[in-house]
Protein backbone atom coordinates (compact mmCIF):
# COMPACT_ATOMS: atom_id res chain seq x y z
CA UNK A 1 0.00 0.00 0.00
CA UNK A 2 2.99 2.30 0.50
CA UNK A 3 4.29 1.86 -3.07
CA UNK A 4 1.91 4.31 -4.87
CA UNK A 5 2.68 6.98 -2.29
CA UNK A 6 6.42 6.49 -2.68
CA UNK A 7 6.11 6.62 -6.46
CA UNK A 8 4.13 9.87 -6.30
CA UNK A 9 6.68 11.38 -3.93
CA UNK A 10 9.54 10.39 -6.25
CA UNK A 11 7.72 11.75 -9.32
CA UNK A 12 7.07 15.05 -7.52
CA UNK A 13 10.70 15.26 -6.35
CA UNK A 14 11.88 14.47 -9.89
CA UNK A 15 9.83 17.29 -11.42
CA UNK A 16 10.80 19.78 -8.71
CA UNK A 17 14.50 19.05 -9.30
CA UNK A 18 14.08 19.21 -13.09
CA UNK A 19 12.14 22.49 -13.03
CA UNK A 20 14.20 24.24 -10.34
CA UNK A 21 15.21 27.57 -11.89
CA UNK A 22 13.52 26.77 -15.20
CA UNK A 23 12.15 29.90 -16.88
CA UNK A 24 10.46 28.35 -19.95
CA UNK A 25 6.98 27.05 -20.58
CA UNK A 26 3.82 28.12 -22.35
CA UNK A 27 1.57 30.92 -21.13
CA UNK A 28 -2.08 29.91 -20.75
CA UNK A 29 -4.44 32.30 -19.01
CA UNK A 30 -1.53 34.31 -17.63
CA UNK A 31 0.10 31.26 -16.01
CA UNK A 32 3.24 29.58 -17.25
CA UNK A 33 2.59 25.87 -17.86
CA UNK A 34 5.60 23.55 -18.11
CA UNK A 35 4.09 20.11 -17.66
CA UNK A 36 1.01 17.96 -17.15
CA UNK A 37 1.32 14.95 -14.88
CA UNK A 38 -0.81 12.06 -13.74
CA UNK A 39 0.81 9.02 -12.12
CA UNK A 40 3.65 7.98 -14.46
CA UNK A 41 2.33 9.91 -17.48
CA UNK A 42 4.09 13.22 -18.08
CA UNK A 43 3.65 15.83 -20.77
CA UNK A 44 6.40 18.44 -21.01
CA UNK A 45 5.37 21.76 -22.55
CA UNK A 46 7.73 24.23 -24.21
CA UNK A 47 7.19 27.19 -26.52
CA UNK A 48 10.25 26.47 -28.70
CA UNK A 49 11.77 23.24 -29.93
CA UNK A 50 15.44 24.11 -30.14
CA UNK A 51 16.04 25.78 -26.80
CA UNK A 52 13.21 25.08 -24.38
CA UNK A 53 12.07 21.58 -25.27
CA UNK A 54 15.55 20.10 -25.41
CA UNK A 55 16.45 22.00 -22.22
CA UNK A 56 13.49 20.66 -20.24
CA UNK A 57 14.12 17.11 -21.52
CA UNK A 58 17.80 17.40 -20.52
CA UNK A 59 16.81 18.71 -17.08
CA UNK A 60 14.36 15.86 -16.59
CA UNK A 61 16.93 13.27 -17.72
CA UNK A 62 19.59 14.72 -15.41
CA UNK A 63 17.23 14.79 -12.41
CA UNK A 64 16.03 11.25 -13.17
CA UNK A 65 19.61 9.96 -13.38
CA UNK A 66 20.46 11.54 -10.01
CA UNK A 67 17.45 9.80 -8.48
CA UNK A 68 18.30 6.43 -10.04
CA UNK A 69 15.47 6.61 -12.59
CA UNK A 70 15.49 6.35 -16.40
CA UNK A 71 13.42 7.91 -19.17
CA UNK A 72 12.38 5.26 -21.68
CA UNK A 73 13.29 6.84 -25.03
CA UNK A 74 11.35 4.17 -26.93
CA UNK A 75 8.09 5.10 -25.17
CA UNK A 76 8.70 8.85 -25.27
CA UNK A 77 7.36 10.89 -28.19
CA UNK A 78 7.37 14.51 -29.32
CA UNK A 79 4.40 16.43 -30.77
CA UNK A 80 4.97 19.76 -32.47
CA UNK A 81 2.16 22.32 -32.46
CA UNK A 82 3.14 24.56 -35.37
CA UNK A 83 2.97 24.69 -39.17
CA UNK A 84 6.71 24.12 -39.75
CA UNK A 85 7.02 20.84 -41.73
CA UNK A 86 10.62 20.28 -40.57
CA UNK A 87 11.01 17.30 -38.24
CA UNK A 88 11.84 17.93 -34.60
CA UNK A 89 15.08 16.50 -33.24
CA UNK A 90 14.97 16.03 -29.47
CA UNK A 91 17.24 13.53 -27.75
CA UNK A 92 17.41 11.91 -24.35
CA UNK A 93 20.52 9.96 -23.33
CA UNK A 94 21.67 9.86 -26.96
CA UNK A 95 18.36 8.44 -28.18
CA UNK A 96 16.41 10.57 -30.69
CA UNK A 97 12.76 10.78 -29.68
CA UNK A 98 10.24 9.95 -32.37
CA UNK A 99 7.84 12.62 -33.57
CA UNK A 100 4.13 11.86 -33.71
CA UNK A 101 1.13 13.81 -34.97
CA UNK A 102 -1.11 12.95 -32.01
CA UNK A 103 -1.20 11.16 -28.68
CA UNK A 104 -3.74 10.06 -26.10
CA UNK A 105 -3.31 11.47 -22.60
CA UNK A 106 -5.71 10.49 -19.82
CA UNK A 107 -8.27 9.39 -22.39
CA UNK A 108 -8.17 12.59 -24.45
CA UNK A 109 -6.61 12.97 -27.90
CA UNK A 110 -4.08 15.76 -28.46
CA UNK A 111 -2.71 16.56 -31.90
CA UNK A 112 -0.23 18.85 -33.62
CA UNK A 113 -2.99 20.93 -35.25
CA UNK A 114 -4.58 21.68 -31.83
CA UNK A 115 -7.83 20.46 -33.36
CA UNK A 116 -10.45 18.50 -31.48
CA UNK A 117 -11.96 16.73 -34.53
CA UNK A 118 -10.34 13.38 -33.67
CA UNK A 119 -11.46 13.68 -30.06
CA UNK A 120 -15.07 14.47 -31.00
CA UNK A 121 -15.20 11.59 -33.49
CA UNK A 122 -13.70 9.22 -30.91
CA UNK A 123 -16.19 10.23 -28.20
CA UNK A 124 -19.14 9.94 -30.59
CA UNK A 125 -17.97 6.46 -31.66
CA UNK A 126 -17.70 5.35 -28.03
CA UNK A 127 -21.16 6.79 -27.29
CA UNK A 128 -22.55 4.98 -30.36
CA UNK A 129 -21.10 1.71 -29.03
CA UNK A 130 -22.72 2.36 -25.65
CA UNK A 131 -26.06 3.03 -27.36
CA UNK A 132 -25.69 -0.21 -29.33
CA UNK A 133 -25.20 -2.22 -26.14
CA UNK A 134 -28.52 -0.91 -24.89
CA UNK A 135 -30.58 -1.95 -27.97
CA UNK A 136 -32.72 -4.43 -26.01
CA UNK A 137 -33.78 -1.61 -23.70
CA UNK A 138 -34.58 0.74 -26.61
CA UNK A 139 -36.73 -1.95 -28.26
CA UNK A 140 -38.51 -2.86 -25.05
CA UNK A 141 -42.15 -1.81 -24.77
CA UNK A 142 -42.06 -2.25 -20.99
CA UNK A 143 -39.50 0.53 -20.50
CA UNK A 144 -41.05 3.99 -20.64
CA UNK A 145 -39.73 6.70 -22.96
CA UNK A 146 -39.04 8.84 -19.90
CA UNK A 147 -36.77 6.12 -18.46
CA UNK A 148 -35.07 5.64 -21.84
CA UNK A 149 -34.33 9.39 -21.95
CA UNK A 150 -32.86 9.22 -18.42
CA UNK A 151 -30.72 6.23 -19.42
CA UNK A 152 -29.29 8.20 -22.35
CA UNK A 153 -28.63 11.13 -20.04
CA UNK A 154 -26.89 8.93 -17.45
CA UNK A 155 -25.15 6.27 -19.57
CA UNK A 156 -24.41 7.87 -22.95
CA UNK A 157 -24.16 11.63 -22.57
CA UNK A 158 -21.28 11.49 -20.01
CA UNK A 159 -19.21 9.53 -22.55
CA UNK A 160 -19.67 12.31 -25.13
CA UNK A 161 -19.05 15.20 -22.74
CA UNK A 162 -16.22 13.68 -20.67
CA UNK A 163 -13.57 16.31 -20.00
CA UNK A 164 -15.48 19.08 -21.73
CA UNK A 165 -16.64 20.84 -18.59
CA UNK A 166 -20.26 20.55 -19.78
Amino acid sequence: MLSPYLFNLMAELLMRKALDGYEGGFKIGGRCITNLRYADDMVLIASTEKGELQDIVNRLHEAATKLGMKINGKKTEVVKGCDDPKLITVTVAGCTLSETKSFKYLGAMFNSEASCDEEVKSRLAIARQRLGKLVPIWKSCTVSNKLKARLIKVLVWPVVTYGSGA
